[in-house]
């Protein structure tokens, strides 16, 4: 399997998994393919179903949130396309930023069989509208981007914004032994601020003290 939560993790957690998703989906985990994400698995076994539970709309708009963040990744490495390590870094922004997607997806899904706790999610509802605006910004200002070193900043000021935060809140509100257990939930958010502050500074060396503050901020 590809994506964030891989075939190990399945292995690992295998009570858990059973308990949430039943053994077709376990036992299909452990022989797919290795083009093959956790969540179009789901979809394949026909384990995806109605909620059980209310699941707040604003989800998938926070689902949503994290695919526009992949789509501006994605046309920052089109356009960096004859700078390998650039387009890389980007890629890898992008890739990171579908797999964040994947993750809500699968709060999702696991809060319509579990439960969702509203208060836990209820500090960052206001945050969701914010950050469409926000983006909508970012995604105008594409166009306008002739500086790599605008490119970086841009990428600065997407994680810096409430995102992480939102995606933090998505996961805790998600009532699921599944969530809770997965190391892949609680560790997407600081993998990708550690590699966007390791990677940025080799880049552009004068955007060191935003990465330093990006960080800081994540870990406050």
């Amino acid at each position: 399997m590809v994506g964030v939560i891989r075939r190990w993790d399945i292995l690992a957690h295998p009570v858990v998994t059973i308990r949430c998703f039943g053994w077709p989906v376990f036992f299909k985990a452990l022989t797919a393919g290795r083009g093959q994400t956790f969540l179009s698995l789901l979809c394949e076994a026909g384990a995806l179903r109605p909620p059980a539970v209310e699941v707040p709309e604003l989800l998938g708009r926070c689902v949503e949130l994290e695919l526009r963040a992949q789509r501006i990744y994605e046309t920052l490495a089109r356009r960096y396309a004859d700078r390998d390590p650039v387009r890389r870094f980007f890629e890898t922004l992008a890739e990171q930023e579908r797999s964040h997607g994947e993750l809500l997806e699968l709060c999702r899904e696991t809060a319509g069989r579990a439960g969702w706790l509203e208060e836990q999610f209820e500090p960052w509802r206001d945050a969701v509208p914010r950050l469409e605006r926000q983006m909508g910004d970012a995604e105008a200002s594409l166009e306008g981007l002739d500086e790599f070193a605008g490119a970086l900043r841009l990428v600065i000021q997407i994680e810096g914004s409430e995102i992480n935060d939102v995606f933090g809140g998505v996961v805790a509100a998600t009532d699921s032994d599944f969530v809770r257990t997965l190391r892949a939930f609680h560790t997407a958010g600081t993998t990708h601020i550690s590699y966007i502050c390791d990677q940025i500074p080799k880049f552009e060396p004068s955007l060191v003290d935003e990465c330093r503050a990006l960080s800081a901020e994540l870990k406050s």
